[in-house]
């Protein structure tokens, strides 16, 4: 069972309103100075001892919080052991996410027994390209797309064509102009046969999903790579209606230790939308036994 810590504040907040009232009332009745510091005395007596309870209360809860949480982790982790065995995952992130969190998630795949060949992010310079942005890095690419197809959904299509076929050239070359971060260990000539989306932003202008994930999600369809979404729980913006409408998987809430183990199974088959916002079906996708 979930610990709510408001149900101990709400407690607290409501002893502290009792002994309020118990004070003026206290005050109304006592005849004399002497009766009244009795009345003080005892309330303050009433007062340690509730929120020495409370106190207990609480570390109990926290100390049965962490217990849970440990045994979640020993319990997901042994879920997932094997589960993406010989899958080469590529993951792609839409916007810049927090220090140290492309490696966590990466982390957690290879627990699951994947070889993440890449990880690749897409920096604000690419979000926030401006027409004469977009000039001077078509002459320096020699990167011309058709006239009907906008120049950052072009890229995204041409940077799908790369990770699938284990070409380095574009990619590079974006990295080189800023566009996007390649992460240490990346083996961008490996070829992947899945790949994960990681999106959703705080705020605007951090991510344009029509024009980079939607055309990118397309394009490694297109070229027969297995493709799941997903975000933060904290996304402000989703993400996760655009990826649907392309009729991938979605995992909504991978910051958390069922989004977790939910992009996990999703890497290894399962369909649907799994997490814990409006979007999703389900909080996790069945759970098949080994070799199912």
């Amino acid at each position: 069972m979930a610990i709510d810590y408001r149900y101990h504040l709400a407690s607290l907040l409501a002893v502290f309103v009792a002994l309020l009232l118990g004070i003026l009332i206290g005050i109304g009745l006592a005849p004399n100075p002497e009766e009244l510091d009795q009345v003080v005395s005892n309330l303050r007596k009433q007062y340690e001892q509730t929120r020495n309870e409370k106190a207990e209360d609480l570390a109990r809860a926290e100390d049965e919080l962490g217990e849970a949480t440990a045994v979640g982790k020993a319990a997901v982790a042994s879920v997932i052991e094997g589960r993406l065995q010989g899958r080469q995952v590529a993951i792609v992130l839409d916007h810049e996410f927090s220090r140290g969190f492309a490696e966590d998630l990466g982390g957690w795949l290879t627990q699951a027994g994947a070889r993440v060949v890449s990880t690749t992010t897409v920096t604000r310079r690419f979000v926030t390209m401006t027409e004469a942005d977009r000039a001077r890095l078509s002459q320096r690419l020699l990167f011309y797309p058709p006239a009907d197809t906008p120049f950052r959904a072009a890229l995204a299509q041409a940077l799908a064509r790369d990770l699938t076929s284990g070409r380095e050239r574009l990619t590079a070359s974006l990295e080189a102009n800023g566009l996007l971060r390649i992460g240490p260990g990346s083996r961008s000539s490996m070829r992947p046969d899945t790949v994960l989306i990681v999106g959703g932003a705080d705020a605007a202008g951090e991510v344009l999903p029509e024009q980079i994930d939607v055309p990118l999600i397309g394009e490694l369809q297109r070229l027969g790579a297995r493709v799941v979404g997903c975000e933060t729980g904290a996304a402000k913006l989703s993400c996760i209606p655009h990826y649907k409408a392309r009729g991938i998987t979605t995992v909504d809430n991978v910051d958390r230790l069922s989004g977790r183990l939910a992009v996990v199974l999703a890497l290894a088959g399962a369909q649907g939308h799994f997490g814990t916002k409006d979007t999703a079906d389900d909080l996790l996708p069945d759970i098949p036994p080994y070799g199912g």
